[in-house]
């Protein structure tokens, strides 16, 4: 039996919070098509999404010049999905736990905690300016 090729799709967007719309349509699509149940499909758009807003709005700034780009690898049995930026990066062991009850009422930092919760793994490479994230079906 011949093994299935690996599908890729690559985004490359300028750092603007207004194109984020155009993340969560290609994403929503991706899930559409591979069949994932609608609890993992609503569970990997918010961490894509999250991870998205991280790397423009934190990473990059929100500089337009500065680029974020978005790989989707469609396998049979799983989404591999990986986000980089142009950023400094940041260390995760230093990013609040949003559990703890000095930051249960803080408007941020719910992100990073979100990702890990709704993905199967989650893992930060080169300072965090790429984050790779897997859903298995």
């Amino acid at each position: 039996m011949g093994e299935k090729k690996q599908l890729r799709i690559f985004l490359s967007l300028p750092s603007t919070m207004q194109l984020i719309y155009l993340l969560d349509t290609i994403i929503s699509d991706i899930l559409r098509e591979m069949k994932f149940n609608e609890e993992a499909q609503e569970h990997v758009n918010l961490a894509v999404i999250e991870a998205g807003t991280n790397a423009i709005k934190h990473g990059n700034k929100e500089d337009t010049d500065k680029t974020a780009t978005f790989e989707f690898l469609i396998d049979d049995d799983k989404l591999t999905v990986i986000i980089t930026d142009e950023g400094p990066g940041f260390e995760r062991e230093e990013v609040a736990n949003p559990l703890e009850p000095e930051n249960l009422l803080k408007s941020s930092g719910r992100g990073l905690f979100l990702m890990e919760a709704c993905m199967d793994q989650v893992e930060y490479e080169a300072k965090g300016t790429i984050v790779k994230m897997v859903k298995y079906k």
